[in-house]
């Protein structure tokens, strides 16, 4: 009798651990995620101010106040067929000052700036596409020195940007958000069954979805998403409860389960740049402009090897061409040629939704005809990581290695290592 109980407890406790074993998703394959189609639009504003006063023994005031006011139009739309994002940005920025030392001693400027930036791919059936885009700004300032003319500089620039290209990068931290939510709410037991990939692949999209809508008031945007998420799981069975564990873990893992990007995909891409750029200060004649064009072809890599760990590499070849022309009364002129040549490789690990570490090496080779400098050679080894023990205990590291070697003419440091690092303690008592 007792030897069939013993069976009986044995097959049991196998069975469990075997059910604890199927709700693990480790053999997930990042990779296999496709975005779905989503369109996301932001609207900031932002409006700064500071000032400091003081009055001297001569009963003369002085004083310095800054001011700025900045908009920010982001648009980003991704589907099978198209990948864009464009960018408008205004911004608005004044400033007074007075020593104080005489009645006479101010100081105001103003400045008004403005940019736009496009990037749009469009793809064919078979990964290839055509991509246009570039930037374009342009800035006015006005500085005023006691009772001197006021000096205004105009300053544009424009590069449009035509290239074609094979290949996509696929934004895949929505799929591991999902994975992290199923992870802990299996781990709880209000999920007892194991999904699919392609489940938590529909799951994931569901995500990337509800991330679309806008609303001015945050509470109710936090509310619509974790409704959505909350309805497809229970709409297909999949959560056995929905107690204050099944929404507390739902809300954590919504809130910072994306905190890092996670790419994958392959991409190579060949594109020109033409470029125009004029400066001009009024009340000195005097004016330039700059004509140029850029080719270059590149490669990008990211691969997820598993939920923990990615791999990427990048590689440019990039070949410049400029023709400056300073217009004053002696009109000079000149040209300037330069090729670069990059690449890059990195590990990121990723334990947790909270605590990533990424090591990294780069290496970036320039040429030019400038008769000083022939070429310049820089190798970068960096390394960040960002350590999160606890809520109230969290630590944050940056530290690069560059060393850095010039074929010059006239300088003394042509070979020279220099490495820098930071290193951000937080711990929270309340």
């Amino acid at each position: 009798m007792n030897k069939h109980i013993c069976t009986i407890l044995s097959m049991l406790m196998l069975g469990q651990s075997v059910n604890i074993l199927a709700q693990n998703y480790d053999s997930y394959n990042l990779g296999s995620y496709k975005t779905p189609d989503i369109k996301r639009s932001s609207l900031d504003f932002q409006f700064y101010s500071n000032g400091e006063f003081a009055t001297n023994q001569l009963n003369k005031d002085a004083y310095l106040l800054n001011g700025m006011a900045n908009t920010e139009f982001r648009n980003y739309v991704n589907n099978r067929r198209f990948i864009g994002e464009q960018v408008f940005d205004f911004g608005i920025q004044g400033n007074s000052a007075s020593s104080g030392t005489t009645d006479n001693d101010k100081l105001r400027s103003f400045s008004l700036n403005t940019s736009y930036s496009n990037s749009s791919k469009f793809y064919n059936s078979d990964k290839s596409f055509w991509k246009v885009g570039g930037n374009a700004s342009l800035m006015f300032s006005n500085y005023k020195h006691n009772d001197a003319s006021a000096n205004k500089t105009l300053q544009f620039n424009i590069a449009p940007q035509l290239g074609i290209g094979w290949g996509r990068i696929e934004p895949v931290q929505d799929a591991r958000q999902a994975v992290y939510i199923l992870d802990e709410l299996s781990k709880k037991g209000v999920i007892t069954t194991h999904l699919s990939d392609d489940e938590v692949n529909r799951f994931a999209q569901v995500i990337s979805s509800v991330k679309n809508k806008r609303f001015l008031d945050s509470r109710l945007h936090l509310i619509d998403e974790v409704s959505k998420v909350d309805s497809f799981l229970v709409y297909n069975g999949y959560v056995q409860e929905s107690g204050a564990k099944y929404f507390t873990t739902l809300y954590d893992y919504w809130m910072y389960g994306c905190s890092f990007s996670r790419d994958a995909g392959s991409e190579i891409s060949a594109e020109i740049i033409p470029q125009y750029s004029y400066s001009e200060q009024y009340g000195y004649n005097t004016w330039t402009d700059n004509k140029g064009v850029s080719a270059k072809i590149s490669y990008q890599y990211e691969k997820p090897v598993n939920l923990y760990w990615q791999r990427s590499a990048f590689a440019s070849v990039t070949a410049n061409y400029n023709h400056y022309k300073l217009h004053n009364e002696f009109d000079n002129t000149y040209d300037s040629r330069w090729g670069n040549i990059a690449a890059g490789y990195s590990f990121g690990y990723y334990p947790n939704s909270r605590t990533n570490l990424n090591l990294g090496i780069e290496e970036s080779l320039l040429l030019n005809d400038e008769d000083k400098i022939r070429y310049r050679s820089l190798t970068n080894l960096a390394l960040s990581a960002y350590y999160y023990i606890s809520p109230q205990f969290r630590l944050l590291g940056n530290a690069s290695l560059t060393f850095d070697k010039t074929n010059s003419t006239g300088i003394d440091y042509s070979k020279k290592w220099k490495g820098n690092y930071s290193l951000t303690l937080t711990y929270s008592f309340f």
